[in-house]
């Protein structure tokens, strides 16, 4: 093999286990961004959550996020994710037609020096109203509280952050500002934010 082609991947370790074969690879993890306009302030509020001492970065805050279960999708396990840490049944809210989840993640973070090698697949979930959020559903000592920030640049600097989703926010408030500024913020931003973050990822659509 000529140095061109050489990668810089190294093979999968391997374990046999009660005669199955188990693979020690990276884990699958999912963000979800949950959205809703809030009409009364004229700006957009996020869903996040001050995580507990029974899990790493106690007293940060984070969007609602977690790993993938055998046997789910990604788009369920944002579901679960958000039901679990936030209570908030996204099925039920989408049935109702209160919520949308994107089918496609806006961003896939693989990078191998990224946190803990995860893959990282972000979600933005879209709801037309401000529904309360519950900690009922959450392992105990996972989520301290609950609460609906504005999009802000502001109100992102007050608390400190796990997992860069202060820089997740960050671009949202740079989004929306940019369309306040110009008179186009409304409920549809959302998905304007979104159709620009996929024409990003695949610039010959």
């Amino acid at each position: 093999m000529s140095d061109s082609t050489r990668f810089n991947n190294r093979i999968n370790p391997r374990f046999q286990v009660d005669g199955r074969v188990l693979y020690d690879s990276r884990s699958v993890a999912v963000t979800a961004i949950v959205l809703a306009y809030d009409a009364g302030v004229g700006s957009f509020r996020a869903l996040v959550g001050e995580r507990g001492e029974a899990v790493d970065h106690s007293g940060k805050w984070c969007l609602c996020c977690g790993y993938l279960d055998w046997d789910e999708s990604l788009q369920e396990a944002v579901r679960r994710e958000v039901f679990e840490e936030a209570g908030l049944d996204l099925r039920a809210l989408e049935a109702a037609g209160d919520a949308v989840v994107a089918p496609e993640p806006i961003f896939l973070q693989s990078d191998p020096a990224a946190h803990r090698q995860n893959v990282t697949a972000r979600f933005v979930i879209e709801l037309c109203r401000l529904v309360e959020p519950s900690t009922a559903n959450a392992e105990p000592g996972e989520v301290v509280q609950l609460k609906w920030i504005q999009v802000t640049h502001a109100e992102i600097a007050e608390r400190p952050w796990a997992f860069h989703h202060d820089e997740i926010l960050g671009e949202l408030a740079t989004f929306f500002e940019r369309e306040k500024n110009d008179g186009s913020l409304d409920a549809g931003s959302t998905r304007r934010f979104y159709r620009a973050m996929l024409e990003r990822r695949y610039p010959f659509a």
